[in-house]
């Protein structure tokens, strides 16, 4: 929305907002995507993840088609929380059902890939940007606003050639066709190959276990809070939150003011913006490939490691290349300096935080509780988002390069909730994970050995 909220074709058409009201259109789309969040919650366990992806792209779509036809500011500011709330649904719900259809082995690189395409989407968003800043007329910000649905029912229509996730389907009696799902994903259709059996049967064990340990209520919003649950709650959000509050909103909503305060005209700050979500999506590849053989746990304070000394490096370039005697930016080498860095953190950030907020969430939950619980880890990325897009502003004002600083800080003192609260699930199946949560006495730096394992054969390995 950077492009569009400045274009003057849009201003005239909305009555030239005053820039609370312009910022309210911008954040007010979080506040939506916070909403369809919380609403996945139930609506996935009732009605299946192939559903719940169903409405939220529906939901979606009539947002963009509204956003893109408007006449005045009333529809705009509507039509970006009906769009919020469908993008909250969605990305709420497309982590659970990749958890849930990928086998323990490649999970983590299944959920990663979604982030990839995330950025992929980023950088197209900086591309269109740039190609429009060169065009007249309402085309310049009508057109990205409708440009956004053609993804919107690429997603919808891949709902209708992809299966429902085994472990739903288990979990409401689909006994039959949950085998079948399996065996057409890891055994080439063979109900009865020894692979798919043996799934089926953890998948089943797991699920009765719970149900009958919660007298049936396992789905329930009261056992999502339990003694057993509720820590799990915590670390899904507060994993969600860590990645907003790491300084990636601030990095990316500021990224085109870097450029400009090293002295590169508006046009030039625009093609680097483009260029730096290739940097972006670059590292976002990297998790692909290291999720499963290096684990989570590293990745996330690994990334901590280098998001905090590259939001140093940001606010030292930025105090190096301030003229002191004119009181303005320079295109000092310190400026230019932080262009550089700026880079260099989202290279960081695409290869840890981005995936691990969203794939951590999706796996710590038992089959009952996965939708809710992801429902409301996804609420507080929606939440943080919200909050730093609001704090942010204050703190540049106030702060000035000490932002990104404070920002570090905030990386450092993560590292040691990262350590000693999140254990390993690299590897696990989905009922071990289960197994590790209910488990006494474990520490999460120490590796978990599950009590009881299923074979990893050749199909799943390649899987």
């Amino acid at each position: 929305m950077s492009g569009i909220v400045t274009n003057d074709d849009f201003l005239n058409l909305m009555g030239h907002p005053e820039p609370a009201m312009l910022g309210a259109l911008v954040s007010l789309y979080e506040i939506g995507c916070l909403v369809g969040a919380l609403m996945t919650g139930a609506i996935s366990d009732r009605y299946g993840r192939k559903a719940t992806i169903r409405i939220g792209c529906s939901i979606l779509l009539v947002g963009a088609i509204l956003q893109t036809v408007t006449n005045g500011f009333a529809l705009s500011i509507s039509s970006r929380i009906i769009t919020g709330i469908g993008n909250g649904m969605n990305t709420a719900t497309v982590p659970v059902f990749q958890s849930e259809i990928s086998p323990p082995q490649s999970r983590g690189a299944h959920v990663c890939f979604e982030c990839c395409l995330l950025v992929v989407g980023i950088g197209i968003a900086y591309w269109l940007e740039f190609g429009l800043y060169y065009v007249d007329g309402d085309i310049a910000w009508r057109f990205p606003l409708a440009f956004q649905a053609f993804f919107g029912v690429i997603l919808l229509a891949g709902t209708f050639i992809l299966p429902e996730t085994p472990r739903w389907l288990v979990a409401h009696g689909h006994h039959q066709e949950a085998k079948q799902v399996l065996a057409d994903l890891w055994t080439d259709g063979n109900i009865k190959a020894e692979r798919c059996l043996a799934e089926f049967n953890e998948i089943k064990e797991a699920i009765e276990y719970e149900q009958a340990a919660t007298q049936h209520s396992a789905s329930s919003y009261r056992a999502l809070f339990n003694q057993t649950n509720r820590s799990r709650v915590c670390l899904g959000m507060l994993s969600q939150m860590i990645q907003q509050l790491s300084g990636i909103n601030v990095t990316t909503y500021y990224l085109a003011n870097v450029f400009l305060q090293a002295g590169l005209s508006r046009a030039m700050a625009m093609m680097l913006a483009g260029i730096d979500s290739i940097v972006y999506f670059i590292g976002s590849l990297l998790p692909i490939y290291l999720t499963e053989r290096v684990g989570r746990r590293k990745i996330m304070l690994w990334g901590l490691v280098g998001q905090m000394i590259t939001l140093v490096c940001i606010g030292g370039c930025q105090k190096a290349g301030i003229d002191y005697n004119q009181g303005t930016w320079t295109a000092a080498g310190g400026s230019q300096g932080a262009v550089v860095m700026t880079m260099m953190y989202n290279f960081v950030f695409g290869a840890s935080w981005l995936g691990m907020a969203w794939l951590y969430p999706a796996e710590i939950f038992s089959t009952g509780l996965r939708a809710k619980g992801n429902s409301l880890s996804t609420a507080a990325n929606w939440m943080g988002n919200f909050v730093v897009a609001e704090m942010a502003p204050i703190m540049f004002a106030s702060m000035g390069y000490w932002t990104y600083v404070f920002f570090a800080g905030l990386n450092l003192l993560f590292i040691p909730l990262v350590y000693f609260l999140y254990p390993e699930t690299q590897g696990l199946s989905l009922e071990q994970i289960e197994q590790l949560f209910t488990a006494t006495h474990h520490h999460p730096a120490s590796p978990y050995k599950p009590s009881n394992t299923t074979t990893n054969t050749d199909e799943e390995k390649s899987f």
